[in-house]
């Protein structure tokens, strides 16, 4: 019986077009348009070598053969342009460089606005000049351990060992496409509020024929839930392979873990909404109304409209993040994509799976003991 109830249901599910579109086809579409707003925005932050003019007055030879070190290479710091002071100005005048840099008995910087390439350039120029002027110092004080300070400065030593934190690039904007497969999972809602109200018989005949029929109320829902959440994840892993393949969104290399992370929040989803769909007493227009809302809030504070209000809500108000399903999801997915360790992931897990337990438990004893007078 449960594999008939379970086919029927699967088949019911499949042809409500309404639930479809919002599960699947609007997900789609709003990636889309995500990805034409913010895709492109992780490569506005790439760095990129700094237009310099440089006028040698002064003829030093050591400086220009270290600004030529770092003018070339794919990882070059300078694009270079040794020229007079005159066609510097112009070149300036013009914004087709940042700065000017004069050699002399010191170093002068010449910019026409500020910024971050202006303020690399000074830091550039200060930490140089502090170099020349302790082996000058050094020189003068002690000329026997020039050479010795010398082979150290050559040398470049490096005494602190730099360790990444991290598996990937750090981009605010994927936090946008995570979001949305959130509040994809969280509109996994609208199935599980179908399943409750098909077992509750005071909301259509087609439910007051069911609790008639001689199978057990918890059979006939876990059946329902089984074909909702088989739907739901097909269609989350569709949208998982548009974002992915079509949009290029990366969600790293752990896919067994991406698709388990995905599978949890589906049933995550559907839990959901049965949970606020058994507390509701009234007509389905009124569950599907708080049920939007519930899930718009949720995304909201998960960061889908503005990714900024999440990092708000991880600092001032974490206990929020913890509850919340569409934050939890989102943290689940970037803890994959961009840390090295799983201990945020299987804290994102563990949320998710104890926010499960209490919304179908609650579920189950709000639909178990509703009783009729009358069917």
């Amino acid at each position: 019986m449960f594999f008939h109830v379970f086919k029927y249901r699967l088949k019911i599910l499949l042809q409500d077009k309404g639930t479809m579109f919002w599960t699947l086809m609007f997900p789609i579409l709003l990636a889309t348009f995500f990805y034409m707003a913010f895709g492109q925005l992780g490569a506005l932050e790439n760095f990129n070598p700094i237009d310099t003019a440089i006028v040698d007055t002064a003829g030093d030879e050591a400086f220009m053969s270290l600004v030529e070190t770092l003018s070339t290479g794919e990882q070059r710091l300078f694009n270079v342009k040794t020229t007079s002071m005159d066609e510097a100005l112009r070149l300036l005048s013009e914004e087709e460089v940042k700065g000017i840099i004069e050699t002399g008995e010191t170093l002068s910087l010449t910019v026409s606005q500020g910024g971050i390439s202006q303020s690399i350039l000074k830091t550039f120029i200060d930490s140089y000049s502090q170099t020349v002027s302790s082996i000058n110092r050094i020189a003068a004080q002690n000329p026997e351990s020039l050479q010795t300070a010398m082979a150290i400065l050559a040398e470049d030593l490096n005494f602190l060992e730099e360790l990444p934190i991290s598996r990937a690039n750090p981009d605010s904007t994927i936090i946008y496409f995570y979001s949305l497969i959130a509040m994809t999972c969280l509109f996994g809602g609208f199935m599980g509020m179908t399943e409750v109200n098909a077992v509750q018989a005071n909301l259509s005949y087609h439910a007051a024929r069911m609790n008639f029929a001689p199978v057990h109320k918890l059979k006939m829902f876990l059946s329902g839930i089984s074909a909702a959440l088989i739907i739901q994840f097909t269609k989350i892993l569709l949208v998982l392979a548009y974002l992915v393949f079509v949009l290029s969104i990366d969600f790293g290399d752990r896919i067994g873990l991406i698709i388990l992370t995905i599978f949890l929040c589906t049933v995550l989803g559907i839990s959901f909404g049965g949970f606020i769909t058994s507390l509701v007493k009234g007509g389905e227009g009124l569950k599907t109304g708080i049920l939007i809302a519930a899930t718009n809030v949720s995304s909201f504070l998960g960061g889908m409209m503005q990714v900024e209000i999440k990092y708000t809500i991880d600092t001032y108000v974490p206990i929020l993040s913890r509850i919340n399903p569409a934050s939890l999801i989102t943290d689940a997915f970037y803890a994959l994509y961009y840390f090295d360790t799983y201990n945020r992931f299987i804290e994102n897990i563990s949320g998710m799976i104890i926010l499960t337990i209490i919304f179908s438990a609650a579920t189950y004893i709000v639909v178990r003991r509703r009783k009729y007078v009358s069917i």
